[in-house]
């Protein structure tokens, strides 16, 4: 009987998002923006099963967080960034704005890396997580490629790049998976956004109209819960 150790499981989904990454290099060369902005998608849910394997089977190693962060740099930085620079930008300038979309991506993997050695268990992500930032920049592209046409697609790309850049480096907090075994009002509420969210997103005739617009409702509510928690600091501070 062959033994195969279970500690590679895991691994295998983050080769899986790398040659996902990889792939979709190829595409953006080739102008196949739509594939490979669903190549990092497909990258993002191996990403996403290579941790919940590990800790399904207990195989979690500082290996796997490692390799797991090498491959995302590849699919989730060089990937969007490159493709935005391919798409809308080509010059000089272009290509140090997509640089700033990769290194926030970087800074934004070392400090949960960080924060992963030190065992911090939260209810959300502090920071835009990049897998989620990749999926709104190629996203982005396609939506102004197919959905939306406009002659200022370049200067608001700008704009998305930076946002995103920012948001990751930032100590906004973002709500992971919905917890379907919750049955609390808000819980409900982001249930209902998920798998509404999902079905227009995997529909052929509605993905590119609506999977940017929805990612971008997810961006801003991070921003406001921020917001919110400002507020509600200030009023706690005077009463």
């Amino acid at each position: 009987m062959i033994y195969i150790n279970r500690a590679i499981i895991p691994n295998l989904f983050t080769i899986g998002n790398l040659l996902c990454g990889f792939l979709a290099l190829r595409y953006v060369t080739e102008g196949r923006y739509v594939s490979a902005a669903w190549l990092v998608v497909l990258g993002a849910a191996l990403d996403n099963m290579d941790g919940r394997i590990a800790r399904l089977i207990g195989r979690d190693s500082a290996f796997g967080i490692e390799f797991d962060s090498l491959a995302d740099v590849c699919t989730f930085g060089v990937v969007p960034a490159f493709m935005l620079y391919h798409s809308l930008f080509a010059s000089g300038w272009g290509a140090t704005i997509a640089f700033v979309f990769l290194l926030g991506g970087a800074f934004r993997l070392a400090r949960y890396n960080v924060m992963s050695h030190e065992s911090r268990k939260t209810d959300y992500f502090t920071g835009l997580p990049i897998p989620a930032a990749a999926i709104a920049l190629t996203q982005f592209i396609v939506f102004t490629e197919h959905a939306w046409q406009t002659a200022h697609a370049a200067q608001l790309g700008v704009i998305v790049t930076i946002f995103l850049a920012a948001l990751m480096v930032s100590r906004v907090e973002y709500d992971s998976m919905p917890n379907f075994r919750s049955s609390g009002f808000w819980d409900r509420c982001k249930q209902a956004f998920f798998i509404g969210g999902v079905a227009l997103v995997v529909h052929p005739a509605t993905s590119k109209d609506f999977f940017f617009p929805i990612l971008l409702v997810y961006l801003l509510t991070g921003v406001g819960r921020s917001v919110a928690r400002i507020f509600s600091d200030e009023v706690t501070q005077h009463a």
